[in-house]
């Protein structure tokens, strides 16, 4: 049985981006800017804060250092809740590649109705990220950029996966992705 080609790059890279988004979801999304200055935390999580950005524990959680700051917390609820369901998305999306790599062509607009549904979810929770570092909440709440902090390797991975997964709704809409079917 002969592969298309297209559509197992389409497998390679939504794999690629499940594990991009797999591993950015418990990293650092802000990180200290200056190596002298640590701000009062490491990193800064979806989940919590760190000392240091290796650590698996957290010192403090978000909703105990955020909690005079209502918008700030909601914007992490959301992405916190959407990171999970582009965790889940991106995973049957690569699995649905997978058994469409076998010849069912059906499951092609499931993959791209998932990667549409991958790179909504993924939007939002990096630009809620994006909107926390720049923009702040009320007079007691300062942007994270003021409180020390630059962009950590979460986000990065996010961001990367979220091109990958417009990159993979582009081939998915491509002719040459459908697979051959067995007369």
């Amino acid at each position: 049985m002969a592969y298309s080609v297209p559509l197992i790059l389409y497998v390679i890279i939504q794999f690629a981006a499940f594990l991009l988004v797999a591993g950015g979801y418990p990293s650092g999304m802000f990180r200290s800017g200056s190596p002298s200055f640590p701000g009062p935390f490491g990193c800064i999580t979806l989940w919590g804060l760190k000392l240091t950005c290796a650590s698996v524990d957290y010192n403090v959680t978000i909703h105990f250092f955020f909690r005079n700051c209502r918008n700030r917390l909601n914007l992490f609820r959301a992405a916190q809740g959407l990171a999970i369901v582009t965790i889940f998305v991106y995973g049957a999306a690569f699995i649905l590649g997978l058994i469409l790599l076998y010849g069912c062509s059906f499951l092609r607009w499931v993959c791209l109705a998932l990667n549409i549904v991958g790179i909504a979810t993924l939007c939002v929770v990096w630009a809620a990220l994006a909107v926390m570092y720049n923009k702040t909440d009320d007079p007691q709440c300062s942007t994270v950029r003021e409180m020390g902090y630059r962009f950590g390797a979460g986000f990065v991975l996010f961001l990367v996966s979220w091109i990958l997964d417009i990159i993979n709704t582009f081939m998915l809409l491509l002719p040459c992705t459908v697979p051959a079917t067995k007369a």
